[in-house]
C-alpha cells in the first residue's frame, strides 16, 4: 500500500470523522491511525464536556474500558515468557486456592481458557459493578458463582476471570497487576500518558467526561469506580500513546527495535481460540473467534485483530490488520455508542481501497432496533407479570412487609428488602446499588426492577417469598438467572 496513496484517501477525514460525531449527538471523540511505524491521523473531536470550550485533542484521556484485556493479556505472555507460567497448565498449580463453582473446571481450568472466555460462566456484572470489595474479595467469590454452560463448551464473555487473571499476576510477580503493566509494557513502550484510576488520570491532564443516553438525549453521568476489576477494563489513555500500543502489536518490538516478548508469543495471543460467534449481522464478518487479550474476525476479507471496550460513560475501539501493517483506535464518549465500530469500518474502507459500505447508517439502524427490541422484551415480561393470577389485587402494607428482610448469596453478597410506598426496593449492600419493582402487583413467580437511579442496569427478578429466594440475570432480558440469592437473614 503506498503512503502516498493512503495519506489522499484521509483527505478529509476531519471532516467526516466530526460531521459522524455530531450526527450521533457525542460530546467528543479521538481517533488514531498507524502505518507500520507511522503515524498516519491523530485528531481529536468535539469537546471534553458539553458546553465548556475544552476541546478534545489526540491526548485528550478516556477509559479505554475492556480493552484493558489486551494489557492484562501480555502482562500475563511476560510471565510465559519467564517460565513462570504456562498458558495451558492448570491454573491450581499455581494458585492452589483458586476455585470456580464447578468442580471440573476448577482443577481443569488454565489462564487460556480464561482469557478466551470459555469458563462457562456468565457475565455476574452486578457482582462488580459499583462495588465495595476489593480485588482479592471479588476474586474468591467467583467460586460461588454459577455456570450456565459446561466448561469449554462455549464462549461466554466474562469480566471476573479477567480480574482472577491480573491478580494471577500480582501472585506469580510480587507487583500490583497496576505496577507490573507499567514498569513491563507502558513504561517500555513510551506509553507515559496512560493510567489506572479516574483520580491519577485528572491530575495528570485532560480528560473527556462520562456520558449516558437519557430520556433521549445525552446526560452526563458519573464516573464507574472500576478499580477493583481493573485488568478487566480500569485502564485510562489517550490516542497518542495507544498508536504505540497498536505499533507494537503490528512490528512485534519496542520503540528501540528490542522484542518485549518473543514473535511466537505475541503471534498466538493472536490467533483464534473459541468462535464466538457464526451469526453475525453483516456478510462482511462472517465469523468472529476470541483470542488471548483479543477478538479475531474477517473484516471483506482481511485479517482483523480488535478489542471494543464499553464502561459507563465511554467506548473504544482498538484495531489493527497485520498483514496489512495497518491499525486504528477510536476513542469515544457515551457508552454501548456504535460510533467508534462504525467510523473504525469506514477509515478501513478508504484505505484498503475497498468500495464504500455506510457502516454508519447500518450500526446506527442496529442500534435504534437493538433498542426497539430491549423494549418490547422488557414490555412483554411485564405483560407475563401481570397476567399472573396468584394475586388479584395489590398487596397491603402487611402482605408487603412478609418480603422484607435480609438475603445472603455469597457471591452476590447481601440484599436487603424493603417495603416502600406501596413498592418493594431491594438493596445490594456491597454494591450500593437500588432496585425498585415497576408494578405493585407482587407474585410469587417473578418480578421486575430498575436500578433507582436509572442509569444502567435493568434487573429480571425471580421472587419466591417469604422463603427467601432471589435471583437475578443482570442486563439481559431473556429471563436466564444467574444469580440464585438464599438463606434469609432476617
Amino acid at each position: 500500500m503506498s503512503i502516498g496513496l493512503t495519506t489522499n484517501r484521509l483527505r478529509d477525514l476531519t471532516q467526516h470523522a466530526d460531521r459522524i460525531r455530531e450526527e450521533w449527538g457525542f460530546p467528543g471523540s479521538a481517533v488514531g491511525i498507524v502505518y507500520d511505524d507511522k503515524v498516519l491521523f491523530s485528531a481529536g473531536f468535539g469537546h471534553h464536556r458539553i458546553g465548556e470550550n475544552s476541546e478534545v485533542t489526540p491526548h485528550t484521556l478516556f477509559p479505554i474500558a475492556s480493552a484493558t484485556k489486551s494489557f492484562t493479556a501480555m502482562s500475563l505472555a511476560l510471565l510465559v515468557e519467564e517460565g513462570k507460567l504456562d498458558w495451558d497448565v492448570p491454573l491450581q498449580q499455581y494458585w492452589p486456592a483458586f476455585r470456580l463453582f464447578d468442580p471440573i473446571a476448577s482443577v481443569q481450568i488454565t489462564v487460556r481458557d480464561i482469557l478466551c472466555h470459555r469458563s462457562g460462566l456468565p457475565r455476574h456484572d452486578l457482582v462488580w459493578y459499583n462495588t465495595r470489595l476489593t480485588r482479592e474479595q471479588l476474586v474468591k467469590r467467583v467460586r460461588y458463582l454459577e455456570p450456565t454452560v459446561d466448561f469449554r463448551h462455549s464462549y461466554q464473555y466474562q469480566n471476573l476471570l479477567y480480574t482472577a487473571a491480573g491478580h494471577l499476576v500480582e501472585r506469580l510477580s510480587g507487583l500490583s497487576w497496576e505496577d507490573f503493566v507499567k514498569e513491563r509494557i507502558l513504561t517500555k513502550l513510551g506509553m507515559d500518558h496512560s493510567y489506572f484510576t479516574v483520580e491519577n488520570a485528572r491530575h495528570a491532564g485532560p480528560i473527556a467526561l462520562p456520558y449516558m443516553w437519557k430520556a433521549g438525549s445525552v446526560t452526563e453521568v458519573p464516573f464507574l469506580n472500576n478499580e477493583a476489576i481493573g485488568p478487566a477494563g480500569s485502564m485510562i489513555s489517550c490516542v497518542e500513546d495507544m498508536i504505540k500500543w497498536l505499533t507494537f502489536q503490528l512490528r512485534g518490538v519496542l520503540p528501540d527495535g528490542q522484542p518485549l516478548v518473543g514473535q511466537q508469543l505475541l503471534l498466538e495471543m493472536h490467533q483464534p481460540q473459541m468462535v464466538s460467534s457464526t451469526q453475525t449481522l453483516y456478510p462482511e464478518i462472517p465469523f468472529v473467534c476470541s483470542a488471548l487479550g483479543w477478538f479475531v474476525q474477517s473484516y471483506r476479507g482481511h485479517n482483523m485483530i480488535f478489542h471494543p471496550g464499553n464502561l459507563q460513560g465511554f467506548t473504544s475501539f482498538v484495531s489493527f490488520l497485520p498483514e496489512q501493517k495497518l491499525g486504528i483506535v477510536v476513542l469515544s464518549q457515551v457508552d454501548q455508542s456504535r460510533l467508534p465500530v462504525a467510523l473504525t469500518y469506514e477509515i478501513y474502507d478508504r484505505l484498503l481501497d475497498l468500495a464504500p459500505l455506510d457502516w454508519h447508517g447500518r450500526l446506527k439502524q442496529e442500534v435504534q432496533e437493538e433498542a426497539k427490541k430491549m423494549e418490547e422484551q422488557l414490555q412483554n415480561f411485564k405483560k407475563s407479570i401481570d397476567s399472573m393470577d396468584d394475586h388479584d389485587h395489590p398487596l397491603s402494607s402487611r402482605q408487603y412487609g412478609r418480603y422484607e428482610g435480609n438475603y445472603h448469596h455469597p457471591g452476590y453478597g447481601i440484599v436487603s428488602i424493603a417495603h416502600t410506598e406501596n413498592s418493594l426496593q431491594m438493596k445490594m449492600l456491597d454494591n450500593r446499588l437500588t432496585f425498585r419493582r415497576r408494578h405493585r402487583r407482587f407474585c410469587s413467580k417473578a418480578g421486575a426492577c430498575r436500578e433507582s437511579k436509572g442509569d444502567s442496569f435493568y434487573t429480571h427478578v425471580k421472587s419466591y417469598f417469604p422463603i427467601g429466594v432471589v435471583g437475578y440475570d443482570g442486563q439481559n432480558y431473556d429471563g436466564n438467572a444467574v444469580c440464585v440469592v438464599h438463606d434469609q437473614l432476617c
